[in-house]
């Protein structure tokens, strides 16, 4: 009996050390406070109810937000294939923010509104400095009676904010049973200085006259004055010009000497549009011989003008042209032309 007692104290002694460990793992029991005083030598402080420092408090979950990574690879061979997923709809437009704008300016415009772009804030298209146009008209008939009449004219304007430069021209021949009936060319050249903001203005010019059935065939005259414009608006255009000068006449046949001739000119242009498509040009100009009262030449011009064709600048012209003269030598006094053309404005 004391050989075996023996040998069990003697095992009993080897688990002591494990049950010990056991024992101070698990802790005190529930009901068991741990000892207190001073006399333990340890602070009872931050202790939890079995005397062991409390663990951390527990971070709450936070449940992330559904983020759809994008897809590089294209869609799920599972998804459906229509309209939708093909082309998805945008996001609607976010709004500007509330940020308030820096002093003196406005604030910035939704993307819900209409922005108005205001007059004037676009540059303007380059301002069209020269006009003008090209007529031709031509009639004849062969049979009992052979004739053709030929008429070409131009002219052209240059238009800046201190020079306003005029020039036309026109050319007519007209031929009756092999004869020669008229053979006449007019050039006409006018240059305007300009002063903004007011009516008044300066200019010189220059004509150049051919007339194979006058007494002196070719007139070249210069001529500087003034002219005031009346009636400027969109529609109607009325000045006035007043001016001297001299011009050349020459006779090509030799029957009469070349001899210079002061003049006046007393002159007027009057334009007016009825509509988009139709408007009259007129011009005036009387030359006073200043060396004897009494003689003096006209020149004057009209026509009435029908936009055919706006896109390519084709015009029907009706129209009259008139010279006078009290001293024609051997032709009439007054040579009246009427003609239709078609001219091509530029």
């Amino acid at each position: 009996m004391s050989a075996s007692w023996e040998a069990t104290r003697t095992r009993g002694w080897r688990f002591l050390p494990v049950v010990g460990l056991l024992a101070v793992l698990a802790g005190p029991s529930p009901g068991q406070q741990p000892p207190t005083g001073s006399g333990s030598g340890t602070s009872t402080k931050g202790l939890d109810g079995y005397g062991w420092t409390p663990s951390p408090a527990k971070i709450p979950d936070v449940k992330l937000p559904d983020v759809k990574t994008p897809d590089y690879f294209g869609p799920s061979t599972n998804q459906s294939f229509d309209e939708k997923t093909l082309f998805p709809t945008p996001p609607p437009a976010l709004d500007p923010p509330k940020t308030p704008a820096p002093d003196g300016l406005p604030p910035p415009p939704s993307p819900h509104e209409t922005v108005a772009i205001p007059d004037g804030s676009l540059p303007r298209p380059p301002r069209k400095v020269w006009k003008g146009g090209v007529e031709f008209g031509l009639n004849g008939s062969q049979g009992n009676s052979d004739v053709l009449s030929l008429r070409f004219g131009a002219n052209a304007d240059r238009k800046v904010d201190r020079n306003l430069f005029h020039l036309d021209f026109l050319y007519t021949f007209a031929e009756q049973d092999h004869a020669t009936k008229q053979n006449q060319a007019i050039l006409n050249a006018r240059d305007e200085i300009l002063f903004p903001g007011s009516p008044w203005s300066l200019f010189s010019a220059l004509q150049v006259e051919y007339d194979a059935f006058r007494a002196y065939d070719l007139r070249v005259g210069s001529y500087a004055g003034f002219s005031y414009r009346w009636v400027k608006t969109e529609t109607t255009l009325f000045k006035t010009r007043l001016g001297a000068g001299a011009v050349r006449e020459f006779d090509t046949a030799g029957t009469a000497p070349d001899r210079w001739v002061p003049e006046a000119v007393i002159g007027g242009d009057f334009n007016h549009r009825f509509t988009d498509r139709q408007g009259f040009v007129s011009s005036l100009d009387v030359f006073p011989n200043l060396s004897q009262l009494g003689q003096y030449r006209v020149r004057a011009r009209g026509g009435y003008e029908i936009v055919i064709d706006p896109s390519h600048g084709m015009v029907l012209r009706l129209g009259v042209q008139d010279r006078y003269d009290t001293n024609p030598g051997p032709a009439r006094r007054n040579d009246l032309n009427y003609f239709v053309t078609l001219m091509f404005k530029f």
